[in-house]
């Protein structure tokens, strides 16, 4: 199975290129984004990105002393602007008054911790696992789990695809953030170009 996964990742890294995600010049406009991107398209996000950029020039401090309304104002192209104000409030702080304890925690520790602030859900979570943390982590959002159904020809939830395919995997951190950027990439076009479907037919 490692190898099958494993090829799967270097037929989408040779289809498609070097994704090197997040896509994002910073740290805080990063988390924002994973905050934004939340029950949205990415253009959506980015127009909620674009109005931070211009008030706050991404400084996390800035942002979170922004008074509330102006926030949601700013943020609101992305949708659900009163929850999202919250919850970049939750992640930035996060970030900037627990991130030295937390990164000393164990992989499994540390998501159960990322899960219990507010607004950070299994996939906010292990895309934060991956990107802001650096461990190896799979993204069972739903390009994966759409890929990973014709592959096998079954249907998974978030918690058995990401378990099924980390008990199976040995990607290191850097191939693990290619992965899920490939995965999702691949998914946004149009049908199977690669035949993904008849050239991967395994089990997980």
């Amino acid at each position: 199975m490692k190898k099958n996964l494993h090829q799967l990742y270097l037929t989408l890294a040779d289809y498609l290129g070097p994704q090197n995600w997040w896509p994002a010049d910073s740290v805080t406009e990063m988390l924002c984004g994973m905050i934004l991107v939340q029950n949205t398209n990415w253009n959506s996000a980015a127009r909620s990105l674009e109005n931070l950029r211009q008030v706050t020039a991404f400084d996390a401090s800035v942002i979170r002393r922004l008074p509330n309304e102006q926030l949601e104002h700013l943020i609101r192209p992305s949708g659900f602007y009163h929850a999202k104000a919250k919850y970049l409030r939750n992640i930035l702080t996060m970030y900037q008054d627990h991130f030295q304890e937390l990164s000393r925690l164990q992989t499994p520790a540390l998501r159960h911790e990322l899960l219990k602030i507010p607004g950070i859900g299994a996939e906010t979570a292990d895309v934060l696992l991956l990107y802001l943390f650096d461990r190896s982590a799979f993204v069972a959002d739903a390009y994966a789990r759409k890929l990973f159904r014709k592959l096998t020809g079954q249907n998974f939830t978030y918690e058995q695809l990401k378990l099924k395919v980390e008990l199976q995997s040995d990607f290191s951190p850097i191939e693990a953030q290619e992965f899920h950027a490939l995965i999702d990439e691949y998914g946004k076009l149009k049908d199977d170009p690669l035949n993904l479907a008849e050239r991967f037919r395994f089990e997980l």
